[in-house]
């Protein structure tokens, strides 16, 4: 399938591309060219603002594109240029979040709005992200549902490349030698799922016929914020480090999430299961690989600042 992906270079795109070239896709990837990995596979590249519409129209109509991965959808606008750049007959296929849903809002406004797991059907957030760049999945799947594109609902999404950066909380701990770390009660659940698990779901969202679902893509069982820290320690080699509980108003900030959080995110993907045909493929060995990736790529901003755990530890 002549496959083109918007944003392809940098995390989840990235994965795509290797799993879909690897399936034998002939891939389009289209990005602004800031990032060019040397270890992507050989695919044709368009470098543009994706959000520049005629100029993607020329770029999909040259390939001669059947099907678009939407991984850079931020907004409406940028839906909008997607769409407006392709014809009824491309299959569509767009990747949002969990921040979706009210529970999502829930959890930064300190309120508890919804029980859990979330499904599909969970009520979605009334509130509109309009800070910074403005990116709102909600006016993207607004756009792409009905244009009869299968989107998927990512929870945390964790493994190699990832610029978020979600292991760092106890990993740069552990690279500078830390023997003991503050954490909350570490009760709070946050729905994860591995960058490649991701790709594979577009994979079969590409190959079926699921015009106009949505579908949360996330690992069945969650692991309490707690138990994930000694995970990713347990995969560092360091299950020494001592997890120390203290109050939460002490937790340095960058722990805050061990903490007592006021709404869970939990998330169901029975749906993606029995319709889509997804499941993770091995959640211990996809945390054990992401760990190893992010101890031998630290990031180089990390911060050597311990006086906070150790205000907190003494």
């Amino acid at each position: 399938m002549r496959t083109a992906i918007l944003g392809g270079t940098r995390f989840i795109g990235r994965a795509a591309v290797e799993r879909l070239s690897a399936e034998g896709h002939d891939l389009l990837v289209v990005h602004r060219g800031e990032h060019e990995p040397d270890d992507l596979p050989v695919v044709a590249h368009a470098h543009l603002d994706r959000n520049d519409g005629p100029a993607l129209a020329s770029a999909l109509e040259s390939f001669g594109v059947e099907a678009l991965v939407d991984v850079s959808g931020m907004n409406a606008a940028a839906a909008d240029a997607a769409l407006g750049a392709v014809g009824p007959s491309v299959k569509l296929v767009a990747i949002s979040s969990c921040d979706v849903y009210r529970a999502y809002d829930g959890l930064h406004s300190d309120r508890t709005t919804d029980g859990v797991p979330l499904t599909e059907e969970s009520p979605l957030r009334e509130r509109r992200f309009v800070d910074g760049p403005q990116y709102e999945n909600l006016e993207m799947e607004e756009r792409y549902l009905p244009r009869g594109a299968t989107v998927l609902r990512l929870g945390a999404v964790y493994g190699e490349h990832d610029y978020q950066r979600r292991f760092e909380f106890v990993l740069r701990r552990v690279r500078a030698g830390r023997k003991r770390i503050p954490v909350g009660s570490g009760q709070f659940l946050f729905s994860r799922v591995y960058v490649g698990d991701v790709a594979a779901a577009v994979s079969l969202a590409l190959a079926g016929d699921h015009r106009g679902e949505v579908f949360n893509i996330v690992e069945p069982v969650t692991a309490p914020y707690r138990l994930f820290a000694e995970q990713i320690l347990a995969a560092a080699g360091a299950a020494e480090v001592e997890l120390v509980t203290v109050r939460d108003d002490l937790l340095p900030e960058d722990l805050s999430l061990t903490g007592v959080l006021g709404q869970h995110l939990l998330i169901d993907a029975w749906k993606a299961r029995t319709e889509l045909g997804w499941s993770p493929a091995d959640p211990a060995g996809s945390l054990r690989r992401s760990v190893r990736w992010h101890l031998d790529n630290p990031p180089p901003d990390a911060s050597g600042d311990f006086s906070a755990d150790d205000g907190v530890l003494d």
